[in-house]
């Protein structure tokens, strides 16, 4: 049976799986929401201007030697609270003596603050702010297709919900899905991302087809690239025998070669208008 096939009477194989993410559980106990006039540490305190933007400031020896923060008023609201907090820190190095390794800090704060913005508006639904250089928001809901649904699905399945890795659509145009690393903007660790070509997100795009190209970044995460000879081999014979397990990997690769590129075209062809 297939299990991404549609208008099956029987219920979808991974439907188990996708519904993990539909529960509501049980409620996480109730917080204290953090104070938007000062950080959690009490020490850096935050005033609010609603002529600001896109830009955030920082003034010195205001208590005990610690920084005040002027931030845009729209960054008042709760969900902002952990922006706040980059914003904290910054500011306490941004007042430090200007050293190379203070400067590459604040240099790295400014850019985690402002990722985790951007990440906050994407997640209310809005535009994120104008970014040349950040890393673009994670994007998991497309338009057709919710990629954290699939992720979850495909790693329970073939990974034994081992993965730990988040997922997003592609921002290009073009056709590539890719694995990389990147940073957490909040907690500055690393992990792996998958993202996936938004000639996937169409209403043309079979379950199966997704779960494929998912499945196929997955193993870039758990199959490290060979080094032979100097040449670096990405797909090797282990990747490639592997690749192959997934049940619908033939109907995954046609729909790949033959309506994705189409898909493609129709979306610069739209995007040139």
């Amino acid at each position: 049976m297939n299990p991404f096939a549609e208008n099956e009477k029987e219920p979808l194989a991974f439907d188990g799986q996708l519904d993990l993410f539909g529960f509501v559980g049980n409620k996480e106990a109730e917080t204290k929401a953090p104070s938007p006039d000062c950080s959690q540490n009490g020490l850096v305190h935050f005033k609010y201007n609603p002529l600001l933007k896109k830009s955030i400031r920082c003034k010195g020896g205001f208590l005990f030697g610690h920084p005040e923060v002027l931030l845009p008023a729209y960054m008042k609201a709760p969900e902002f609270a952990a922006a706040r907090e980059l914003a904290a820190e910054w500011a306490e190095h941004a007042v430090r003596r200007k050293t190379q390794k203070n400067k590459a800090v604040i240099k790295d704060l400014v850019n985690r603050f402002w990722q985790t913005v951007d990440q906050i508006f994407t997640d209310k639904g809005e535009a994120p702010l104008a970014s040349k250089g950040r890393l673009p928001p994670i994007r998991p809901q497309g338009v057709h297709h919710n990629l954290t649904d699939v992720l979850a699905a495909i790693n329970n399945t073939y990974f034994d919900g081992s993965l730990t890795c988040r997922i997003t659509w592609s921002n290009r145009v073009g056709g590539l899905s890719f694995h990389s690393i990147r940073k957490d903007p909040v907690t500055g660790e690393s992990f792996h991302l998958i993202s996936i070509s938004r000639g996937y997100d169409a209403a043309n795009c079979p379950l199966y087809a997704i779960a494929g190209v998912v499945y196929h970044e997955c193993l870039h995460i758990v199959i490290p690239v060979e080094e032979r000879g100097g040449r670096r081999i990405v797909h090797g014979r282990e990747f490639r025998q592997r690749e192959k397990r997934y049940i619908y990997y033939d109907e995954w690769i046609k729909w790949h070669k033959e309506v994705l590129p189409r898909n493609i075209r129709a979306m610069r062809h739209h995007k040139a208008l």
